[in-house]
């Protein structure tokens, strides 16, 4: 078996491949058997015992805790984030919900990004109060010194770099050690870049938190998510998991090995045609702006470059008003771009802003959102159709009389 400490510094495509894999103990399999249990059985009362008062724990009891599938995937996602430990859960949302639940406790008071994902946004809204946390949301530019922010009972720092819609960078080094230095425990969500790209926990940040669904998957055909950390953090998120229950199937986990497996390859062809498309749409009279932080024009290219070694295709843009009609055109003319939610599939995706926060115009104001901007997951297709599609999709947009 391929581990850590039995070679010298491999390649991440090498250690990918074959990390944790152990193929002579199934037989011989390149793939690793996908375990359907639920149940796991004892040999005899002793051992029953030994496990149950802690004598002799058994690594697999009850599919709720352990699963061999989904313990391989852990460990690979482990190494790759520099953790001590890894959890993978049912989604995304799962895994930032279990690091919250975890860290905090009643009378605790939270710090995070203002442009954080939607519906972790509502967690923090809506969710937390109910238990007695209360959140302050900053800006990006505030990351480089979060103190005027803090409270006595400032218990936790949520940052997502970059963040959803609008990519702005934090400085995590920043938060990191103010932080460390308060007692404060640091997540973040690092979907965007993944492990590859970005290495929190090396910068000092506690907990890395992932929508495995994008980019690990890879494929738009599986829901999971990866929680991976620091010992002292993941004790305690590790705890709330198997209470919540929100392990994922087996079938899940098998996928997301496969995933993992070409996310070197696919990443780099996410970056490559995802900067194409970007310097192209920039160069567009109807662009006002590109929100790509590989971008060199993107206001925290100098902080995100210190902090990745590279980009994932995913980024936004804003084109000049012209009214609904001329949105609703330029969307209706795309033939490769699929209108949906998610992101980090082998498919190109587009979602229009125009209804993030639909009825809040404060909150759509603070953040800067407008009704022009565009987010855009650039997948596998061929680059010049993609830009052959978004330049049909322009001349549709030009085409609409202004409302």
């Amino acid at each position: 078996m391929l581990t850590p400490d039995t070679h010298d510094p491999l390649h991440v495509s090498t250690e990918l491949g074959h990390l944790y894999d152990d193929p002579q103990a199934h037989y011989g399999t390149v793939n690793p058997p996908v375990y359907h249990a639920s149940t796991y059985t004892f040999p005899d009362y002793e051992a029953w015992k030994a496990n149950t008062t802690g004598e002799k724990p058994r690594e697999f009891t009850y599919n709720i805790r352990h699963n061999p599938t989904t313990q391989l995937l852990e460990r690979k996602i482990a190494h790759l984030e520099g953790a001590d430990d890894c959890i993978a859960s049912s989604s995304g949302m799962s895994a930032i919900s279990m690091a919250l639940i975890g860290l905090l406790n009643a009378g605790d008071h939270v710090l995070c990004i203002n442009t954080v994902y939607g519906p972790v946004r509502g967690a923090f809204e809506h969710l937390l109060p109910r238990y007695g946390v209360e959140t302050t949301f900053f800006p990006a530019a505030a990351s480089a010194d979060l103190s005027d922010y803090l409270r006595p009972n400032t218990r936790l720092i949520h940052v997502e770099s970059p963040s959803t819609g609008l990519f702005e960078i934090q400085d995590l080094r920043a938060v990191a050690k103010l932080a460390k230095a308060k007692g404060i425990w640091t997540v973040i969500d690092n979907t965007w870049a993944t492990p590859l790209y970005q290495q929190p926990i090396a910068l000092g940040i506690d907990v890395s938190v992932h929508a495995g669904t994008k980019y690990i998957g890879g494929h738009s055909d599986i829901m999971f998510g990866l929680t991976a950390g620091t010992a002292a953090a993941m004790k305690k998120i590790r705890n709330v998991y198997t209470t919540l229950g929100a392990c994922p199937g087996p079938d899940d986990s098998y996928l997301a090995l496969r995933g993992l497996r070409t996310l070197h390859v696919r990443l780099k062809q996410h970056e490559a045609s995802g900067l194409a498309v970007a310097r192209w749409l920039e160069s567009q009279p109807d662009v006002v702006r590109v929100n790509h932080p590989g971008l060199e024009s993107f206001p925290g290219h100098a902080l995100h470059r210190s902090q990745t070694s590279g980009d994932s295709g995913l980024f936004s843009f804003e084109l000049e008003p012209r009214g609904e009609a001329a949105r609703a055109a330029f969307v209706n003319s795309l033939r490769f771009f699929g209108l949906g939610y998610s992101w980090g599939g082998y498919e190109s995706l587009l979602s229009p802003l125009a209804f993030q926060y639909y009825g809040n115009a404060a909150l759509r104001q603070e953040l800067g959102l407008r009704d022009d901007q565009f987010r855009v997951s650039i997948g596998l297709e061929g680059v010049d159709d993609l830009i052959a599609d978004l330049s049909a999709g322009l001349n549709a947009y030009r085409r609409t009389d202004i409302q």
